[in-house]
């Protein structure tokens, strides 16, 4: 599946960075993140934030192996916050651009190292904490199927055999497969699940279960930020709940 524009990249990850920002600001520091119970919005805002400078210092440096996160409070006042998330956005952008969306850099997945994968994930990351402080908001389509797209990249490789994740690892089976489509467009990705782990793949018509819905729910549904109703799912409904529950981060 062909990856968007890096110019679009930039610009709705800017556009993120700002609606975020004032999602945030109208929530308070303290309160409980629904969609993600054990944080505050505070904790929200430090993981975004630190997200961007992270990326940012391994692209930087173009680093070739694994660099240490560490996380990076967020200010004190929230206040501060827009400005803050705004600079890690803007140097981030800065950074891929300097060093080239497709120019060679550590990432966490063999098949992609490259820094325009940083400024992919880091947006569609960003999206998704987005809905979490404001679940009213939209999407378009296009960047909804991208993001698929980009969570079935990090899970294929979470699942496979150097997967960090011990429960990760358990994304296997006997060739099942399943089925996401979107209702509302034409996209299709077929998953299988294999001995070795997971794969994916654009298209599929059939599968031992299909999950159908529109195209943000679906998104939403993938993130464990929405439940998936039983009259979309068509097929084997044990074996997607099995794929949800261990797809969570």
């Amino acid at each position: 599946m062909a990856w968007l524009e890096p110019r679009r990249y930039a610009a709705e990850f800017e556009a993120e960075t700002a609606r975020l920002a004032d999602a945030v600001r109208r929530r308070p520091p303290t309160a409980v993140v629904p969609t993600c119970p054990d944080w505050t919005i505070r904790d929200l805002v430090a993981h975004v934030g630190t997200g961007h400078r992270y990326a940012t210092g391994v692209i930087e440096r173009a680093a070739t192996e694994p660099v240490p996160y560490r996380l990076q409070p967020a200010p004190e006042d929230p206040g501060d916050w827009p400005g803050w998330l705004a600079a890690g956005a803007r140097r981030l952008i800065g950074s891929v651009e300097a060093h080239g969306f497709d120019g060679p850099v550590w990432t966490f997945v063999p098949a992609h190292r490259t820094a325009g994968f940083w400024l992919r994930r880091m947006l569609h990351d960003e999206i998704i904490h987005r809905f979490d402080t404001d679940p009213t908001g939209d999407l378009g389509p296009d960047l909804a199927a991208d993001g698929i797209a980009d969570l079935l990249v990090v899970l294929t490789t979470a699942a496979g055999p150097a997967g960090i994740d011990p429960r990760m690892r358990e994304l296997t089976g006997a060739g099942d497969t399943l089925l996401l489509r979107a209702g509302d467009t034409d996209g299709r990705w077929l998953v299988t699940l294999h001995p070795g782990g997971m794969a994916w793949q654009p298209g599929g018509a059939a599968a031992d279960v299909v999950y159908e819905a529109p195209i943000l729910d679906l998104l939403l549904v993938l993130n464990r930020r929405r439940l998936p109703t039983d009259g979309r799912v068509h097929g084997d409904r044990t074996l997607l709940d099995r794929w949800l529950d261990l797809i969570r981060f």
